[in-house]
């Protein structure tokens, strides 16, 4: 990261608001690629269920790509806002953009929101299975055939990033490995009030039923987390308590990820930028898919 990027992002300062937010990703505007994308066919607004919410975007290579893992992007917002496309921005297009740059084949979606849907409706999607899961389902497999060329016809990495209780991992589910970035694991570290509650509802048992951390330590599935240096302090106590856990289950360090003068916006802003030498999170995040679906892409 350049010097005057870094005094940037510390002189924005930790705590979130909608100006710090803009003042984030308006550091990196100017380095994305615009549209139309050069060698990238995107499939906008494909419908993974029945909600006006429940869409995503698919990136992928111009013509056949052969293939490829695919790399799901699960926008934040604190369980009630956010959206796949911020209007009049880069984001998050980057993300799906930087996937096929990268040799993968790029989604980006978005969800039901609090408080209309509470948990679980909102973050189980129902008794169907997890997001990722269910958007390949619904969007990849159709009668004889797959929806989208290049692929390899299941979702191999789902990166969830900051909405981490969306994901509650199924033995032979659809998704390979999960990537995290200054996730929610478990809201009884924190206290019930505004977004959170909106989530969760009133239960007396709400933070314990939905905190994803139990279930994400235990699940075999491959997990990387991380934080970044300028993230609020809630966040770097989430992160400890699930490398605590990991850690318990498996009596292995996990594998964590500290992305150094980076705020909490500014770690998915800077992906697939232009012009910048900070790769420390796009080299992991690509060494850490390219380990995970290496054997499902040259079976057979």
């Amino acid at each position: 990261m350049r010097d005057d990027t870094a005094r940037a992002i510390a002189e924005i300062g930790i705590p979130l608001s909608p100006e710090m937010i803009a003042a984030s990703q308006d550091l990196y505007q100017a380095q994305h690629e615009t549209e139309p994308y050069r060698d990238v066919t995107v499939t906008r607004d494909e419908k993974y269920g029945a909600h006006e919410r429940q869409r995503l975007d698919v990136f992928q290579p111009a013509g056949n790509g052969g293939k490829r893992p695919v790399l799901v992007y699960v926008h934040g917002g604190g369980f009630i806002a956010g959206n796949k496309r911020v209007p009049g921005t880069a984001y998050y297009d980057n993300v799906g953009l930087w996937a096929v740059r990268n040799g993968y084949v790029g989604v980006t979606m978005t969800y039901r929101l609090a408080p209309e849907n509470k948990y679980p409706r909102c973050g189980r999607c129902g008794r169907r299975g997890e997001v990722g899961d269910r958007a390949h389902r619904r969007t990849w497999r159709r009668p004889g055939q797959h929806r989208f060329a290049g692929t390899i016809g299941r979702i191999d990495t789902c990166g969830d990033l900051r909405r981490a209780p969306e994901l509650h991992p199924r033995n032979g589910g659809g998704v390979r490995a999960i990537a995290m970035l200054s996730g929610v694991y478990d809201f009884r570290l924190m206290e019930l009030a505004g977004n959170a509650r909106a989530y969760l509802g009133d239960a007396p048992d709400a933070a314990a039923q939905g905190s994803a951390l139990p279930t994400l330590a235990t699940a075999g599935i491959p997990l990387m987390f991380g934080i970044s240096e300028f993230d609020p302090p809630m966040f770097h106590q989430q992160a400890h308590a699930l490398a605590d856990a990991v850690f318990a289950q498996t009596k292995r360090f996990p594998n964590v990820l500290f992305l150094p003068r980076h705020n909490h916006i500014s770690q998915i802003a800077h992906l697939n930028a232009a012009g910048t030498d900070d790769r420390l999170l796009s080299d992991r995040l690509s060494e850490f898919i390219n380990v995970h679906t290496a054997r499902q892409l040259t079976a057979k």
